[in-house]
């Protein structure tokens, strides 16, 4: 959990009473935290959907897409004028934005398009969920959870960096360890992690009982002599918990039996590159249907038996920065009436 002084920090400057020696200290924090950075940008959307029922008429317009993975990046040195980029608003984000691509410029840029209404009358996603794996606990290594928010799945491990890959934010990643449960003695030929959320509560962050949920994830490992591993990620919208559709869940999605009545699915597959340097966004967004109650996430990372014996000690699979973004949606046309001229008798 973020501390209440950074906390203060990001609402003094939201609101314009933060002096030069607290502005330093949020710069930093910024530069330097990921959960700070996502926690600015959830304060922003919110202060500039406050401003704009207040003042401001907003034009027409989309939100930018999400950016890719960005690469690391290394703290700037310090310098005179420090926090300028903070001071300089809206045209200085921008070119943040526009320089950098991503990062610090695309946190201050989210706050720069909401109040100068580039992002139209559509309110800004909230993230409603993030996984670095800084923080405890670990994912659950017995298979698909029985209970909502937290992840579970095969065997993995949090780690720091190894073997040349480096956590794509923060100091820890997860890594895949086999392709079952702990004390499971099948032998998959993938490696699976899996969440449930509520939907709920997702539409109260969002605001609206109509919601789109944009889920991602990013995704590392070693080549091998079998070439690159094939990862993906799904989501699943359905009004049926998870645990209630049996040990086959996944099968009966795709094969249409005993599917619940309100179920909206999104996958994403890819191979991921053999360097070890760089890290793979995979991304899907999936509108929620009026009925559907949970949300399953699901990453998963090919598992080669032969290969992977003794991944523990080896480079392996990775995933890290699995986010959850959440906004309200037009709600879908399912049909539409067809006039049908009157019979006098």
């Amino acid at each position: 959990m973020m501390p209440d002084h950074l906390a203060h920090l990001i609402e003094a400057w939201l609101n314009g009473t933060i002096d030069d020696v607290e502005l330093a200290e949020l710069e930093v924090a910024l530069l330097e935290s990921l959960e700070v950075r996502h926690e600015f940008w959830r304060r922003a959307a919110v202060h500039g959907m406050l401003h704009e029922a207040a003042k401001l008429e907003f034009a027409a317009g989309d939100a930018p897409e999400p950016s890719p993975c960005p690469p690391k990046f290394a703290t700037p040195p310090l310098r005179a004028g420090r926090g300028a980029w903070l001071r300089g608003g809206i045209a200085l984000g921008t070119a943040l934005l526009v320089v950098g691509g991503c990062g610090i410029g695309s946190v201050v840029t989210s706050l720069a398009f909401a109040y100068s209404g580039l992002l139209g009358r559509t309110p800004p996603g909230v993230v409603v969920h993030h996984e670095g794996f800084e923080q405890p606990p670990a994912p659950e290594r017995r298979n698909l959870p029985d209970r909502l928010d937290v992840w579970g799945g095969d065997e993995s491990l949090v780690v720091g960096p190894e073997h040349g890959i480096v956590p794509q934010s923060g100091d820890k990643m997860l890594k895949f360890l086999s392709s079952r449960p702990e004390n499971a003695t099948y032998e998959g030929n993938a490696a699976e992690i899996w969440r449930i959320l509520d939907l709920d509560a997702v539409r109260a962050a969002a605001g609206s009982r109509d919601v789109r949920v944009d889920v991602s994830a990013c995704f590392n490992g070693c080549s091998t002599t079998g070439g690159p591993r094939q990862c993906w990620i799904s989501a699943i919208a359905t009004d049926t918990h998870p645990r209630d559709l049996g040990p086959d869940w996944r099968t009966q999605f795709e094969a249409a039996q005993k599917n619940p009545v309100a179920v909206a699915t999104a996958q994403a597959r890819e191979r991921i590159d053999a360097d070890p340097a760089t890290w793979q966004r995979f991304a899907v967004t999936v509108t929620a249907p009026e009925g559907a109650r949970y949300l399953l996430l699901h990453c998963l990372t090919e598992y080669r038996p032969t290969e992977d014996a003794d991944v523990a000690d080896r480079c392996g699979q990775y995933v890290d920065d699995i986010e959850v973004l959440a906004s309200a949606s037009r709600p879908a046309v399912v049909s539409k009436a067809i006039p049908q001229p009157e019979v006098r008798q």
